[in-house]
């Protein structure tokens, strides 16, 4: 009988700095400005939130007037309904949003997308200046700045996808690659055209999200589809800076809220918004800016997530580096000597 033989020691154990996102996925999010994660909610999810998204738009829609072939939006959604709550620290999701954008954020906006099949649309070029959804990225009214020609990482939007959008012109969003990387008064130069190889539709099934920077400029197919399509955006920025869809969430719905739900929509752990230095009054400091203990309840959060997560790698690189007992050479004993005193 053969005595297994290690062939040579193991690589040493190297815990990757993520909690969620891969390099691979790193590095398209800094080209791309996107990345797409497929099946992220599963078709039970799905189901339940059209239910939601047709009861809310069937009731907003008939308060305000609109028909039922005018496409529609609903802002701050996730006051709206418990399902739309949930998703703003998704299991699934918010573990790559921390990964791009740190801990200190807050929700910019939430919103409910829906737009019906466009029966009298005459098609144009896509995304035209004058058109039904023509190119930008997104920003607030007189814009973000810009500094070296293009406009500094300050928010991500994750869009959960509900209908399927595999086909050309079924309303889906189109993003322009890398124009993250561009000069957004570009978007406006008439003597500037998109390299058509650079457009990317994104023709997905039901249930998939893409995180994107919102500095990506986009635009939508028209929807000639069939059927409405549907979907969902939760944007994220740092807590030093405004939402845009609400200025404070409601009391009632704060109350109710973990800590880091309440982080999630913009609020300290009270409403007091300034601590003086030392007990300085004349040293003044917003909590958005300097965060008092407790105000960041992210950050711990994220401390125990990557904890866990260094934990199971560690597992799954003893397993692959452990030969059965009496094995010559066997990396087992370098195994156990290398453990992270942290995971001990």
């Amino acid at each position: 009988m053969s005595i297994p033989v290690a062939q040579g020691p193991p690589r040493p154990f190297e815990p990757e700095p993520y909690l969620a996102i891969t390099e691979t996925q790193r590095r398209q999010f800094d080209e791309d400005g996107f990345i797409l994660i497929e099946d992220a909610l599963s078709p039970d999810h799905v189901d339940r939130m059209i239910n939601v998204v047709d009861t809310l738009y069937d009731k907003h829609r008939k308060a305000h007037g609109t028909s039922a072939e005018d496409a529609y939006q609903i802002r701050n959604a996730l006051a709206h309904h418990d399902e739309l709550f949930a998703l703003i620290e998704y299991r699934k999701i918010l573990p790559l949003v921390v990964d791009v954008m740190g801990v200190n954020i807050q929700i910019r906006t939430s919103h409910v997308d829906v737009r019906p099949p466009m029966k009298d649309h005459v098609e144009g070029e896509l995304g035209a200046a004058g058109g039904f959804f023509p190119w930008h990225s997104d920003a607030p009214n007189y814009g973000y700045p810009v500094t070296n020609g293009i406009v500094p990482f300050l928010e991500v939007k994750v869009g959960y996808y509900l209908t399927d959008l595999t086909e050309h012109n079924s309303g889906a969003i189109c993003v322009v690659r890398g124009s993250h990387l561009r000069s957004p008064r570009l978007i406006h130069d008439p003597d500037y055209h998109i390299d058509p190889e650079d457009i990317v539709e994104v023709n997905v099934r039901p249930g998939t999200a893409m995180v994107w920077r919102t500095a990506l400029w986009h635009c939508l197919t028209p929807n000639l589809s069939a059927h409405t399509r549907k979907c969902l955006y939760y944007g994220y920025n740092h807590r030093w800076a405004r939402p845009g869809d609400y200025d404070r969430q409601d009391a009632g719905l704060l109350a109710r809220c973990t800590p880091v739900q309440r982080q999630l929509l913009g609020s300290n752990t009270t409403e007091d918004g300034v601590v003086y230095q030392d007990g300085d009054p004349a040293h003044p400091a917003s909590r958005y800016w300097r965060p008092e203990p407790g105000d960041v309840p992210l950050e711990a959060w994220a401390e125990r997530q990557m904890k866990k997560k260094r934990a199971r790698d560690w597992r799954r690189w003893k397993r692959r580096n452990t030969l059965p007992v009496g094995a010559v050479g066997s990396p087992l004993a370098v195994a156990e000597g290398s453990q992270p005193a942290d995971l001990e």
